[in-house]
């Protein structure tokens, strides 16, 4: 299989709250998110790299996808983009303590719900990675730059950047049907 890139990560000490090693200090690899591509990187990325449309073109056909992708899960509508994920929408309320007492008004927020597929399931994309340490530590061994997984000021997983929060088995890293889904923040959803 052809490896598409390489992910970093750093070494983490944390103690568990629950599990077999519940109030025990380990360390553990984290990833590292080490750069940001925004929208106009991403799609000069994809116009660079044989697409036969112009960057013009890609812009217009992902800000299109996104608008209507938006203002369909935002009608409760779940929508597959083919192997990429099933992305949907949630939401979080105030405990009510009656059923008649749950109204609108109990509803905190919306947000995204991304779950990957069978090509971009965690073990799919685990084959398709490099794995080596990060290099860029700053002497400390603590999560850094407002990350729980990254050590950077770029996002990451538990951030209000766009990362993911895991839901699901436990396991590091985002999940798949098979393995625990992730629910990220929507961002500007709610």
């Amino acid at each position: 299989m052809e490896v598409k890139g390489t992910l970093k990560y750093r070494k983490l000490q944390r103690t568990p709250q629950s599990g077999e090693n519940a109030g025990k200090k380990k360390w553990y690899a984290t990833a590292v998110t080490d750069r940001e591509v925004d929208f106009e990187g991403f799609v000069s990325h994809i116009s660079d790299h044989g697409s036969p449309y112009s960057r013009g073109t890609i812009h217009g056909v992902l800000m299109d996808a996104l608008d209507h992708l938006q203002e369909l899960i935002l009608d409760g509508k779940s929508v597959r983009l083919s192997d990429l994920g099933l992305f949907s929408i949630g939401m979080t309320s105030k405990a009510e303590d009656t059923k008649e007492k749950v109204t609108a008004a109990s509803v905190e927020g919306v947000h995204l719900i991304v779950r990957n597929t069978k090509s971009w399931s965690n073990s799919e994309l685990r084959k398709k990675c490099k794995i080596q340490e990060y290099g860029g530590y700053t002497g400390t061994d603590e999560a850094g730059g407002g990350t729980t997984g990254g050590g950077t000021d770029q996002g990451g997983s538990g951030t209000d950047q766009g990362g993911s929060g895991t839901t699901g088995d436990n396991t590091q890293g985002g999940g798949s049907q098979e393995g625990g889904g992730t629910e990220g923040d929507a961002g500007n959803m709610g």
